[in-house]
Order: C-alpha cells, then sequence, then structure tokens
C-alpha cells in the first residue's frame, strides 16, 4: 500500500463520479495518480511530514474537465494579442476592454478579437464600429471578429492589411465599404479570417510555442485538463511542431489526445502508416484522423444536401478501410442528417469485409443526428461528440434550418441511448472556450442569451459532468485512465469557488475554478492553501 502521498486533501465536498466512492471527503496523490479516496480520517492517517495537505474547506471538487473537441493549436498563434469577449454583454464592455488593452501595450501593438463570442450576445445587437475602435486605440491596429461570421479593423488596421476595393478577396469573402468606394474595414464570409491573417505579426517557433502555453494556462483557469486536438482551417502542417515541441520541453499543462487533418487518400496515409495509434504518454495522445479527413465531404449550417459523390464516398472506403488495420480512429466533421447518413453508408460498406467496432470513430457536431442514425453508429461501434456552437448561433441555425433547429442537438436523446458521448465547445473560434459556459447550455437548454433553444433536450448536473469528463476519456481509449476520482486514476481535478450541483442554474455559465491539478501537480491555483 502506497504510505507517502506527495497531496493529500481533505474536508472536500467531492463529485467522484465513481460509483463505488459517492461519499467521500478526501484523496490522497501519489505519482499523479490518486492512491486513495475515503474519509478526512483515512486520508489524514497518510500524511506524511513532506506531504503538500489541501484544506478544501467544504468546496465542491469535481474530475479535471475533458473539452473533448477543440482547436487549442490554432488558439495559441495569437492569444496573446487576444481580448477574449466571451463574456461580453454590451458594445461599452466591449470598448472598455480594447481600450485597457491599448492603455497597456506599445504602440503599434496589434489587438485581437478572433471568435468565440457574437453581436446576438450583448445587448445593442451589432459589432463595434470603425469609428469607435479608433476612439479607444487610435495608435494600435485593432480587428475584432465575431465567431467566422464578420470582423471589423480600425484604420490602423486597415492601413497595415493594404486591402483594397480592388484586392482578390478568399471564396466566399465580401468586404464593406464607405461613400467613395473605399475599404472601411468590415470583412463578412466564413474565410475572412484568412484574409485578415495576412497583416497580423509573424512569429517564430518560440513565439508559438509562448503562445499555446498562454492558452493552457486560461484553459486551466478555466478548469481544462484534457482536449482533442484536430488543429483546424488555419494552422500548416509545420506548426504541428508547435505542440510536438512543447511536449519534448515538458512544458504541457493540458493533456492531448490529438488527430491528424487530411485531405484526400495519398495524405491519410502518410499519417496512417507513420505514427500508429496510441503513441505518445499522458500528456499527448496520437490518436487518429480528423475532423477533416477527406476534403470533398464535409457540410455545414447550411441547407443545401452535402451530397457525398460516388467518387469521395470510395475514396473516403480507401482511407477508413487502410485505418482500421491499424487501429486508426477517425472523426469525422457530420452536421447534416444527410451528411451522416451518406458517411454511414461509406462506414457500412467497409465493415463488410473490413470491421470498423474497434475503432472509435467519431461523428463531430452532429446537430442534425436522428434515432436511427444512432441506431447505425451503434451497430459500428462508433461515438458522438457534441459541442454548444448553438449557444452563439442559434440565430444562424434558425435561419438556416427553420423547424430542424427547434430542440436540436437532441443532448437528451443521445445520452439516454448510451452511445459513447462527449463534450465540448470547438472553440476557440466557433464558441467560446469556458467549459462551464457549454455546461449550462446542456443543463439548462439556453443560448447565451438566456433563450430556450431546446425545451426538452436538456442533461442533469451530473449527466452533463460525466459527458465533459468520463465521456471525453472514452475518445482515446483512457475510460480506466481519467475522468472520475478514483484509485489509480490519473490526479486530474478542478477546486470550484461554489457548489456546481446547488448554485442556481443560470450561475454555472459563470463557474470559475480556484485551483486545477493536472497529475498531481497544480497548474492554477486562485488563492493561497495552507
Amino acid at each position: 500500500m502506497h504510505t507517502s502521498p506527495e497531496i493529500v486533501v481533505i474536508n472536500a465536498k467531492l463529485i467522484t463520479l465513481d460509483p463505488n466512492n459517492q461519499n467521500a471527503e478526501a484523496f490522497a496523490v501519489q505519482s499523479g495518480k490518486f492512491i486513495r479516496v475515503g474519509t478526512n480520517r483515512e486520508i489524514q492517517s497518510l500524511i506524511k511530514p513532506n506531504t503538500q495537505v489541501i484544506d478544501a474547506q467544504g468546496k465542491s471538487i469535481i474530475p479535471g474537465l475533458n473539452d473533448a473537441h477543440i482547436h487549442m493549436v490554432r488558439a495559441g498563434m495569437y492569444w496573446k494579442y487576444e481580448v477574449r469577449l466571451d463574456e461580453a454583454t454590451s458594445i461599452q464592455g466591449i470598448l472598455d476592454l480594447i481600450r485597457e488593452r491599448a492603455n497597456n501595450t506599445p504602440r503599434g501593438t496589434w489587438i485581437l478579437t478572433l471568435g468565440g463570442w457574437h453581436p446576438s450576445q450583448i445587448k445593442e445587437r451589432r459589432m463595434p464600429t470603425l469609428a469607435e475602435l479608433d476612439l479607444v486605440a487610435p495608435h494600435h491596429p485593432v480587428y475584432i471578429q465575431a465567431l467566422r461570421d464578420m470582423g471589423q479593423m480600425n484604420s490602423r488596421a486597415i492601413e497595415k492589411s493594404a486591402i483594397q476595393a480592388t484586392t482578390s478577396l478568399p471564396a466566399g469573402v465580401r468586404i464593406g465599404k464607405d461613400t467613395s468606394g473605399n475599404f472601411n474595414g468590415l470583412i463578412q464570409g466564413f474565410n475572412g479570417q484568412v484574409l485578415a491573417l495576412k497583416a497580423f505579426p509573424s512569429l517564430s517557433l518560440d513565439e508559438k510555442i509562448e503562445g499555446l502555453k498562454l492558452v493552457m494556462r486560461d484553459f486551466n483557469q478555466a478548469g481544462i485538463t484534457s482536449v482533442g486536438e484536430t488543429f483546424g482551417i488555419g494552422v500548416d502542417e509545420a506548426d504541428y511542431e508547435v505542440l510536438f515541441e512543447t511536449w519534448r520541453r515538458q512544458q504541457m499543462s493540458v493533456r492531448v489526445g490529438l488527430h491528424f487533418p487530411t485531405i484526400n487518400y495519398p495524405d491519410a496515409k502518410k499519417w496512417i502508416e507513420r505514427p500508429a495509434a496510441g503513441i505518445g504518454d499522458e500528456m499527448l495522445l496520437l490518436n487518429g484522423l480528423g475532423e477533416g479527413v477527406l476534403n470533398s465531404v464535409g457540410d455545414g449550417y447550411f441547407p443545401k444536401q452535402f451530397p457525398i459523390s460516388k467518387e469521395a464516398k470510395e475514396e473516403l472506403q480507401q482511407i477508413i478501410a487502410l485505418g482500421a488495420v491499424n487501429k486508426m480512429n477517425f472523426q469525422l466533421h457530420a452536421t447534416l442528417e444527410t451528411t451522416m447518413n451518406a458517411m454511414l453508408d461509406a462506414l457500412e460498406e467497409v465493415n463488410r469485409s473490413t470491421p470498423v467496432n474497434h475503432l472509435r470513430v467519431t461523428f463531430l457536431h452532429a446537430e442534425q443526428i436522428t434515432p436511427s442514425i444512432i441506431d447505425r453508429m451503434k451497430k459500428l461501434g462508433m461515438g458522438i461528440q457534441m459541442q454548444n456552437r448553438q449557444s452563439l448561433g442559434s440565430d444562424q441555425m434558425q435561419a438556416n434550418w427553420g423547424h430542424r433547429a427547434i430542440d436540436i442537438p437532441p443532448v437528451k436523446t443521445v445520452f439516454m441511448s448510451g452511445i459513447p458521448m462527449a463534450g465540448g465547445t470547438d472553440g476557440t473560434t466557433s464558441s467560446s472556450y469556458r467549459p462551464f459556459i457549454s455546461l449550462h447550455w446542456l443543463i439548462s437548454g439556453k443560448n447565451w442569451r438566456g433563450d430556450i433553444v431546446r425545451p426538452t433536450e436538456k442533461l442533469s448536473r451530473e449527466q452533463a459532468l460525466k459527458i465533459y469528463t468520463q465521456g471525453g476519456a472514452w475518445f482515446t481509449w483512457e475510460e480506466d485512465k481519467k475522468g472520475s476520482i478514483a484509485q489509480n486514476m490519473l490526479a486530474d481535478f478542478v477546486i470550484l469557488e461554489k457548489d456546481y450541483l446547488t448554485i442556481p442554474e443560470d450561475e454555472i455559465r459563470f463557474l470559475r475554478p480556484i485551483m486545477t491539478v493536472v497529475g498531481g501537480k497544480i497548474v492554477y491555483q486562485k488563492m493561497s492553501q495552507p
């Protein structure tokens, strides 16, 4: 029996998620794992002179939170320039944050907000104007982007960007013009950030690593201890080294289950044959391919059917069949019912000759999933990851999908089906990265501004917490390693300022940790401990 723990936590209200130990109030940690969970008396008997004792003083403690689908590496690229507007409520509040940053950074330094908020969440329901941004940051280039819908530059940023009325624009991007026909700083369209970032500072590898460490710091401060990473739009293959080098330097404070995006069969073959799934350690696990696997297969919020061509279906089948040989996990971007059914056609065809039910193939987003799709997925051993994109995107979903936007995604239906399920945000651009905003969305059925958008499809607080902890661990084959406060599990836990189970429902989204621990190491601490 272990007798010399490095950390002992006592006097806690533990939400262990361990059905065999639901009334515990203390635990001991050694070598990065929980070695015992029990009563204060049982755990205090293990304390030695070199043991760090943390008195939780009755605070609520939960397992570390796992955002199963987020783009952390991409966020790190410009995180040090970002002013986050995730909890903004007014134009004045936004301008105050930008003014404060401008007053505390050298002139000429970029000030950015790259998504994670939307005008629908603030009382004015609009973007800051060019004039307003010029007023609060006249000497700094500023670019404020709302999700991927639109962005607004100030005059300094317009100068830096060199964008003109005649500039060639990425597909689907539009720019605003003033009464004289000149670019006025407004950029609209999903690829707008691609246009804007051409003006952003060039960064060295070390600068990108420092940015990634800043993101992990803020994730820890929000209670995140693990993520599923799929890189995403804007991250080149050369940027993968940012994550790998941070890991080599042993500077990770968030565990990463990694998936490589690919565009076609030769690209997928390269990653399938190079790093076998499972290589890595408890901080960085190479897990598979996704969320893009094939460029010609995908969908979005729009009502278009996005059929998969015969050629694309055959290529997808080739990729999955090859991956099945190497136990390669696949995470597939699939929003629309039509897309999920078409992908299932391809998966079922492969499964007839090469079983895939050991791969843990995943549908990401799945807003329009149906019971029949769930049944088909179960037969293939698949899982579902759902993110709170609806928190800020409910208006767009309603406009594009009409009646199909009611009571979706069906989080309760999916949870009650028993199919493996994980929570997350798809942050930091398409949603806020803050996990308690997503947990509130799962529980309340409300979008950010408080409208009920899922009247019946809601989870209990414990159900929501389970998919944000134990649920996420399944997708990286780690359900026996993390996700609960139990003996021999990784010692990832969060001490909360208020009780998650009893605070008023609408306060959940503002819940904050006072301490976050990853593998027995304190990675965030708000208040000193005795």
